[in-house]
């Protein structure tokens, strides 16, 4: 398998708004990627392993919890194509659960892993790197700052894809919004829009990106995405700065509905993502998307946005989904 045979285009389509009906609500079906159950971590894993065994890595730690869509999909391509992969699972911000669909996956893909409380992260991380080279090998590790740039790289490049969509149909976006936990899904679009300014609309301004956080307070993400951005700069442009005022002026998180913190969720996220599943067809999870799609709306309805056209990034999180459905139904 060569690591770009799976990546696709996603389509994008217009969906039945569950609350908000005073604007256009289009999703971006990243869910469909037709590898691991799909979602942004495709794009986004491809990258990172890419980049890993061009750099002559030969080792992937990967780091999570059970719930991690991003472990899923790097250990699953990792067993594809016969790399050696470590995944640092932390275990007390699961919430009490004791399964979820895509830890169970990523043992079934081979990873080696390693528990271990969020506070013992970076000393188990540093110790796993130590041995590992002792052993003549060379790791990648998908939390180092150079990492998480080549990350953004994927959807600076989404940002693209959204672009000559809006060309071929004819209909152009004010808003794209997206789950945010990480930052680099909104972080990637950002560095799309600010690399790509000739990428304008016919007759509107330029699409406001923003992105609804998942998990972190505004200052730490705030904080991410402008390393995000200025990383990118520097390891993909040259060593250039990118425009700071430029750049504030993109760092649209919002951070209102974190419902308590990452994996947290309410009967009103719950309701989201059973009512997104019966009248559009389409899969939710509360952790990510649910949560996300359901902020947006309250975005737009707090803001007094009317009369748009919004596009949703669904980043999709299909095990999550399933979860769900074993946990609150």
């Amino acid at each position: 398998m060569k690591l770009c045979d799976v990546i696709c285009k996603t389509p994008i389509h217009e969906i039945t708004p569950l609350n908000n009906k005073d604007n256009k609500i289009y999703f971006k079906r990243d869910d469909l990627q037709p590898f691991s159950f799909g979602g942004n971590k495709v794009r986004i894993a491809h990258k990172i392993v890419e980049y890993m065994l061009n750099d002559g890595c030969n080792v992937l730690i990967t780091y999570g919890n059970k719930f991690s869509n991003l472990c899923r999909v790097t250990t699953n391509l990792c067993c594809s194509l016969g790399v050696e992969c470590y995944m640092i699972s932390v275990s007390d911000d699961d919430h009490g659960c004791e399964r979820a669909f895509n830890g169970t996956m990523t043992e079934l893909f081979g990873a080696k892993v390693i528990r271990c409380k969020k506070a013992e992260v970076d000393q188990v991380v540093n110790e796993l790197k130590a041995r590992l080279a002792a052993e003549g090998k060379k790791c990648h590790y998908v939390h180092d700052r150079e990492s998480e740039t080549v990350q953004c790289s994927a959807y600076a490049g989404v940002y693209d894809e959204i672009y000559r969509q809006q060309l071929e149909s004819g209909v152009w976006f004010d808003y794209i919004f997206s789950a945010s936990g990480a930052g680099t899904t909104q972080g990637g679009l950002i560095i799309g829009k600010l690399i790509h300014p000739q990428y304008k609309a016919p007759s509107s301004p330029d699409p406001k990106i923003v992105g609804i956080s998942t998990a972190r307070v505004y200052e730490r993400g705030v904080f991410k995405l402008k390393e995000h951005v200025s990383s990118y700069y520097e390891l993909f442009r040259n060593g250039g700065k990118p425009n700071e005022s430029d750049v504030d002026r993109e760092l649209n998180l919002c951070c209102d509905y974190l419902c308590g913190g990452y994996g947290l969720y309410d009967g009103e996220i719950v309701d989201t993502c059973n009512r997104m599943l019966s009248i559009n067809g389409i899969e939710l999870d509360p952790t990510y998307t649910g949560k996300a799609y359901l902020g947006m709306e309250k975005y737009l309805s707090a803001n007094g946005i009317k009369g748009k056209n919004v596009l949703f990034i669904h980043t999709g999180g299909a095990p999550l989904f399933f979860d769900h459905l074993l946990n609150n139904t």
